[in-house]
């Protein structure tokens, strides 16, 4: 979040953001103030959405039973937020699953190789 002071008006600008925790983030933090105008960049705006814990099951379980019926999973994922959280939520389902770890998870993004890389040091 950025906040600015210009000509006497207080302009708070943020990326998108969720006040839910995640794989790899801390859900936000709001801040006490009181700007004049807010400038919010959002990609779900208010629509509701199922607990994490629901989404997370259905995406493994979605992926687990295309896997097993021979089939491939292809998931494109365009912000690296993202990308990141679903390779979290899949290299912790493999460790759960030892039948998968035969099963190589792909990403064709070498931004998202590098932070992964970085997370984990």
């Amino acid at each position: 979040m950025f906040m600015a002071d210009i000509a006497s008006v207080q302009v708070l600008y943020t990326g998108d953001y969720s006040r839910e925790e995640d794989c790899h983030l801390c859900a936000v933090e709001i801040p006490q103030l009181s700007p004049d105008i807010c400038i919010i960049e959002s990609t779900y705006g208010v629509q509701l959405h199922q607990p994490q814990n629901v989404r997370e099951k259905r995406f493994t379980y979605v992926i687990h039973s295309t896997i097993s019926q021979g089939g491939c999973v292809l998931i494109l994922a365009f912000a690296l937020g993202r990308a990141q959280e679903l390779i979290l939520i899949l290299d912790e389902y493999w460790s759960n699953h030892p039948k998968l770890n035969n099963i190589p998870i792909y990403y064709a993004s070498p931004l998202a190789k590098r932070c992964m890389h970085i997370s984990s040091l």
